[in-house]
């Protein structure tokens, strides 16, 4: 029990300012207030009744009494009900606030409530002070913030008070002199680290949080005398948990057996939730309020919940349990565990510092896991006029919970998997918990190689198990490796889908994930298990209400994976619906579907160009539904301008593509293709409109998996680029016009239907969109309805912000990103090697800085299979630029008969093992 467990505090504060009458707005309230002479004051006493309960993670609340006087509502008027929050979250935007709440009456006895909050929040000047001091006021003309508004205003806080509020401060009910100083100490002490983490955070390299968590596994008895499993977990988390990044939650989640073996599923999640209470230390859970029971699947989200429908179904749940709660020795993360006297003294010194600074903290994780027997319960949920109620078996019902701190800097990003197995009837609790760091910033090579090494480190040092059975408690090193090294403990086997899924997809960082799992216990038996991750795969809408399917099949089989992907996507049922719409006969639908080709150097890199396999595959497939009218489309491209034999027809030819009709397609050249000047906006302006793009009942973007200089990575947004009409690319799109911004415009006026992308074989690194003479065997296909949707995936597996490309940036703007129903294969592609942010200046500020200088840099660098492909120019300067570049073209680009130098495979190897790291 802490040391300050029914110590009190209490001190004292004025505030004033103007109270408008009839006005919503604080500051036209203000305003208003001083012309009508009508000012309000309020002189209260701020009171904590237990200041070790206040200095809890969800209970910064205290008693407030005193006057207030509100203009013509009379003069020092007894506040009743009142309520003080200190440093609590604001539940819509997750910053700090302070809040006061009263009730008072009139003198003639009408009711009114006072609601005023200041708001905690570091804006780009230094407004501490102003924050500290400014009260936005509201009163309402009844009992509670839902009554009609009576007026708005602002109060404030004169600093000229501050000394007489720190004298008013004085503890209540310490036994001696050390107490009462202890007690002030930690108050003053909480005050300042969450003021140091709202202003100074920026400056700050280091970040602090704590969080409470319960997991019950076990067994509860309806009301008809059935006995069912269920498994409970609930969590308290502050501000920063866990990256540091400003973001917050609580939980509760839910799953009760059904007959059939399946589960019925209850969740909510939420910054805050108010009719939450969990204190570990008193074994106490209670939680009155909506939660949402997933009618169909097993997952929803943060996002879905803030605006729920279907398959969410709210129902009114009442949860009481009373627990014992044994602790065991608080377990320090990165710092060895097992049985090392570094460890106890890191232990002993938190403690300490609980006690007398609880703002100050030892830098690391540190957890105090503790054994649950649960005592009493009731689990009630009321849906309409039915109301279900389960008691709770306490022989019967085991689990786990921890009271935990942490202390990290914020760079590198903390990456943890966490899985916590209660098996009730063994009462057993095994927790395992794998570390590493996220690697959020993979342009920045050098950056990047030292994330890999301090997540080595950390993955090393901070894995770990702990496990609790028959009252004691034994923490070992954790390994991944299939062969675990004797001694090291075995990792949980998770066993199919989760029972439910939770993603809290608020947080900035990445989407942490709570869920409940079935796994295999690392000696045989089967439990359920509370799983947390954090995937940097984001599903929630941006600036869009539509859904979108992606799926991200794997496989050795390339036919298969692509098979798989237009199975789960429902590719043929968006083509048969597309039919419908145009009204017109199969045979005339017109399908134009383009692959990215034009950048090929030489047949033997299929790294390059989107497999021709693959792309008649797909034609098999339309042509199976009846449709014939399919044109493979494509542009010519800048090395057109350097080499010969650059048509798109000549091209398709040299690498595979059906140039007779014989597969079921025709190949189209749409920089010869009939033109119709279209007016498309303010950066293509009036430009010419390839007839068969145009004219097209339903167009695929059927992209490669490649790396760019530019873009980062080139996907299906990227490939529409290569089908704007002009040739010389670099002069018309580069220098004289916006690679971005002419690519979305052609996007609006010819929509695409649907988008591919070829990742079984891909090019990554700094040359991926030129060439990758060791190219990843990613095996996979990519899919789905829209083309950013399809992207933000295929950017997220190369371990990249999709974001980061302007291609994405705009075409969000302009279309917005759907919520993504996903479904396959999301882990990153490995090796993978991104492109250096350094690369990407250099291609924007400098090769198209000046189209005949950048131009001049290309046409001596760009590499061709020469047996093909023949260059143009005859002059003599630009021979002897090729000449001198021979090396590094060599070392870069396979030659004509797919042979490599002695230099391409050491830099081919070099950037394969960066990748690997």
């Amino acid at each position: 029990m802490s040391d300050l467990e029914g110590v009190g505090l209490v001190f004292k504060e004025t505030m004033s300012g103007w109270i408008g009458k009839g006005k919503t707005d604080f500051a036209e309230g203000e305003t208003k207030g001083k012309r009508d002479n009508s000012p309000i004051r309020f002189k209260v006493s701020i009171s904590i009744a237990n200041l070790a309960q206040f200095l809890d993670i969800s209970h910064h609340y205290a008693t407030l009494t005193g006057t207030v006087s509100a203009g013509p509502l009379g003069d020092n008027l007894k506040i009743r009900d009142g309520r003080f929050g200190l440093f609590t979250i604001n539940p819509e935007t997750g910053h700090r606030q302070m809040t006061y709440t009263f009730r008072f009456n009139t003198r003639e006895g009408r009711e009114y409530f006072l609601r005023g909050f200041k708001v905690l929040k570091d804006d780009p000047s230094f407004d501490l002070l102003d924050d500290m001091t400014t009260l936005y006021t509201t009163i309402h003309s009844g009992p509670n913030e839902n009554a009609p508004v009576y007026g708005t205003g602002i109060m404030r806080f004169r600093l000229t008070n501050t000394l007489e509020l720190m004298k008013s401060l004085k503890v209540l009910g310490a036994g001696n002199f050390w107490q009462a100083h202890q007690a002030r100490m930690a108050f003053i002490s909480f005050v300042f680290g969450q003021t140091r983490d709202i202003y100074f955070r920026k400056v700050n390299p280091l970040y602090d949080t704590s969080y409470e968590n319960l997991v019950l596994s076990g067994r509860v008895r309806g009301r008809d005398g059935l006995e069912t499993d269920f498994f409970l977990v609930s969590g308290v988390h502050d501000k920063d948990f866990p990256w540091g990044d400003g973001e917050v939650f609580s939980d509760v989640l839910l799953v009760i057996g059904k007959e059939d073996g399946g589960y019925r599923r209850f969740c909510l999640s939420d910054r805050t939730v108010p009719g939450l209470a969990l204190d570990v230390r008193k074994g106490q859970f209670r939680y009155h309020g909506t939660l949402y029971e997933i009618a169909s699947g097993c997952s929803t989200s943060f996002s879905k919940m803030k605006k729920p429908a279907m398959p969410l179904v709210p129902v009114q749940a009442d949860f009481k349990i009373g627990f014992q709660a044994d602790a065991y020795t608080t377990t320090p993360l990165p710092f060895l565990t097992a049985e090392n006297v570094f460890a106890d003294l890191a232990a002993a010194l938190k403690t300490a510092l609980e006690k007398f600074l609880p703002s100050e903290r030892l830098l690391g994780i540190f957890i105090t896991p503790h054994t649950v027997k649960a005592r009493s319960g009731s689990l009630s949920m009321t849906k309409g006029a039915v109301i279900e109620s389960f008691k709770i078996l306490p022989q019967e019902t085991f689990g786990e919970a921890e009271r935990s701190t942490i202390r990290n800097v914020k760079y590198p990003v903390m990456l943890y998997h966490y899985i916590c197995g209660v098996q009730h009837g063994a009462d057993r609790v095994r927790v395992q918990i794998m570390a590493d760091t996220m690697r959020n910033t993979p342009q920045y090579w050098i950056k990047d190689q030292v994330e890999a090494l301090i997540g080595d480190a950390v993955c090393h040092l901070a894995s770990k198990e702990i496990l609790m059975e028959n009252g004691s408690i034994l923490v070992g090193e954790l390994t991944s490796s299939v062969a675990v090294p004797t001694g090291r403990p075995k990792l949980f086997e998770t066993l199919g889908l989760p029972v439910l899924e939770v993603n809290n997809d608020h947080f900035p960082t990445a989407v942490f994930q709570r869920r409940i799992i079935k796994v295999r216990d690392p000696d045989g038996s089967e439990c359920l298990a509370l799983e947390e991750h954090m995937n940097p795969l984001r599903l929630e809408a941006l600036n869009s209400g539509r859904t979108a399917r992606v799926a991200v099949a794997k496989d050795q089989d390339k036919f298969k994976a692509l098979e798989e992907v237009l199975e789960g996507t429902g590719f043929r049922e968006s083509l048969e619906d597309a039919w419908k719409v145009a009204k017109k006969p199969k045979q005339d639908f017109l399908i134009a579907l383009k692959p990215n080709f034009m950048f090929a150097y030489n047949k033997h890199d299929h790294s390059t160009f989107t497999d021709p396999e693959l792309v008649e595959h797909l034609v098999g497939v339309m042509r199976d539904q009846g449709f014939e009218k399919i044109k493979v489309v494509e542009a010519q491209s800048t090395y057109g301008e350097y080499f010969t034999r650059r048509s798109v027809k000549e091209v398709a030819g040299y690498l595979g593509f059906d140039l007779t009709g014989a597969k079921g397609y025709e190949v189209v050249d749409l920089t010869l293709d009939h033109h119709e000047p279209t007016d498309f906006g303010p950066h293509l302006k009036e430009h010419p409109a390839p007839r068969t793009w145009k004219e097209a009942d339903y167009r695929i973007s059927f992209a490669k998996n490649k790396t760019h200089a530019y873009a980062y990575y080139t996907l299906t947004l990227k490939n529409i680029y290569g089908a704007l009409p002009m040739g010389n690319k670099f002069k018309e799109y580069h220098c004289d016009r916006d690679i971005y911004h002419t690519t979305v415009e052609y996007l609006k006026a010819f929509p695409v239907h649907y988008a591919l992308i070829d990742a079984h074989l891909s090019a990554d690194g700094p040359f991926g969109i030129f060439a990758d003479s060791e190219p990843n065997p990613t095996l996979s296909v990519i899919g789905g309805d829209d083309l950013v949707a399809v992207d933000w995936v295929g950017a997220s597996k190369m371990g990249l912000d999709p974001m980061i490309s302007d291609y994405m940036r705009l075409a969000v703007e302009a279309f917005g990103k759907p919520e993504i129903i996903f479904s396959g294969d999301p882990g990153l592609y490995w090796p993978w090697l991104n492109v250096p942010r350094l690369l990407n200046l250099f291609t924007h500020k400098v090769l198209d800085a000046d189209y005949y200088f950048g131009n001049l840099i290309y046409m001596s660098a760009a590499f061709m299979d020469d047996t093909q492909f023949k260059l143009k120019s005859k002059n003599k300067f630009i021979k002897a630029a090729r000449l001198a570049m021979r090396p590094i073209q060599e070392s870069v680009f396979k030659l004509p008969g797919g042979e490599r130098t002695v230099a391409n495979r050491i830099l081919g190897r070099f950037l394969t093992w960066l990748g690997e790291q």
